[in-house]
């Protein structure tokens, strides 16, 4: 069936937007194998394009105690050389200093419960010294002892829901709890910041409380949050725009997991096509990076259960692509860091267009969907400075139901075609499409 319109669309390279950081995946190292997942990393970074690394090296944040044996008395050298030694952390250490040798600082990440004894009821944190004993030597260990290259720790996961995702912490408490960290990170860690709040249910809540305070700020390097749903790009830019007035106002802003939630496994087109959306939201809205949960299907500890959130489906010594895979990759692969997105006007809501070049304007990436259920021309049409793209082919990649971020053809800036003499290509029904200098 051939497309019976067509869409218009310009490109303002003079309208600028956020800067990008990337975009990465959350991963489970315990799968390290003592480097059996090089060849996943490999695929990750340059197939896939991920460059930010959400890397939970434990599971849980217990592994002081996980038995709650021990009590306070846990917090002692001879206890952390035990446990830092123990096979999951070397997986840990192993799985970062091979990111650091592809030239990628992992953000290093705890989520999941603590020792019951760091808490009032078992599920409320409330010793906060404690907790920040704990997370110290950590950080401490995977800096000094390992010599792991990384500037980014997230010491706590979605508190505002608890167990077993993390300690339940109320939003003024958490504010307390960060000032307990970064008093106790003063003591060899000065140059560690904090990734603050991922929380879960997205809202100010928690954010109100830490980006004015200024001790809290200047320990802050990157203010995340968590999305599952479809949240409007309204409510997201809300967000946004709270953090940019505060004194984290020049912090990046992530959104350090997001995905949809399905365990059927019967669903994969629609969780490819909604997760992609869900970014489209979060790129619009201003977000400079977004983080996909999962890298691959795995056991999450903290849940105790299999999951398949993966990019990458699983099976034995075999890591397969899934369609939510190929549909990050039209972006992921794409917009690379450092590019900033501009202006992108459409004719139509049938269709949805962002776009983003680099700070030279030697680069173009248009990212888009057809959100229709038919096929649709599309011709595109550049504004501002744009003299180092012009001479430049544009390859086109699409993912569809039938499609893995396959590239159908290349198209110039311009043909001699009028009225139809801009970046004139077809969309079909449903599809999610790149048109890039990048190669």
């Amino acid at each position: 069936m051939k497309p019976l319109e067509v869409i218009s669309f310009r490109i303002d390279l003079s309208q600028i937007h956020q800067k990008i950081d990337g975009f990465g995946v959350n991963i489970n190292s315990k799968y390290w194998g003592g480097g059996a997942l090089k060849p996943i990393l490999d695929l990750l970074i340059d197939d896939l394009g991920a460059v930010l690394f959400r890397v939970d090296v434990y599971g849980k944040s217990n592994w002081i105690d996980p038995d709650n044996a021990l009590g306070p008395a846990s917090l002692n050298r001879e206890n952390y050389r035990r446990i830092y030694k123990s096979k999951v952390f070397e997986n840990g250490w192993g799985m970062m200093r091979y990111l650091n040798e592809r030239g990628i600082m992992p953000y290093i990440a705890s989520s999941g419960v603590v020792p019951s004894w760091m808490t009032s009821d078992g599920a409320t944190l409330s010793k906060y010294d404690y907790f920040a004993e704990m997370m110290h030597s950590f950080v401490s260990w995977a800096n000094y002892q390992e010599g792991i290259r990384f500037s980014l720790f997230g010491p706590l996961n979605e508190t505002d829901i608890g167990p077993p995702e993390g300690p339940k912490v109320e939003p003024e408490e958490f504010a307390k709890v960060i000032a307990v960290l970064d008093e106790r990170f003063r003591d060899g860690l000065e140059n560690v910041k904090f990734v603050l709040p991922e929380q879960a249910s997205f809202n100010t809540e928690y954010v109100k409380h830490l980006i004015n305070n200024p001790e809290i700020a200047e320990r802050t390097g990157v203010i995340s949050m968590h999305m599952y749903s479809n949240i409007p790009v309204e409510v997201l830019s809300k967000f946004v725009g709270t953090v940019r007035g505060s004194l984290c106002g020049d912090r990046s802003i992530w959104m350090g997991e997001y995905g949809d939630l399905d365990q059927s496994g019967e669903m994969e087109w629609y969780v490819a096509w909604i997760s992609t959306h869900r970014l489209f939201n979060i790129l619009e809205a201003g977000f400079n990076g977004a983080i996909f949960w999962d890298a691959y299907d795995n056991y999450h500890d903290h849940d105790e259960a299999w999951t398949i959130y993966g990019l990458l489906r699983v099976g034995r010594k075999v890591f397969t692509p899934k369609k939510r895979y190929y549909a990050a990759k039209q972006v992921y692969r794409f917009v690379r860091p450092g590019f900033v997105r501009v202006d992108a006007n459409v004719e139509s809501d049938k269709v949805r267009i962002l776009a983003f070049t680099d700070n030279r304007r030697g680069e173009l990436s248009i990212v888009g969907m057809n959100l229709s259920h038919e096929p649709l021309y599309l011709n595109g049409f550049l504004e501002g400075e744009y003299s180092g793209i012009e001479n430049k082919k544009l390859s086109y990649y699409r993912t569809t139901e039938e499609e893995d971020c396959v590239k159908v053809g290349e198209l110039n800036l311009r043909t001699e075609n009028y009225p139809y003499n801009g970046i004139f290509f077809q969309a079909p029904p449903r599809s999610i499409f790149t048109i890039t200098t990048v190669k």
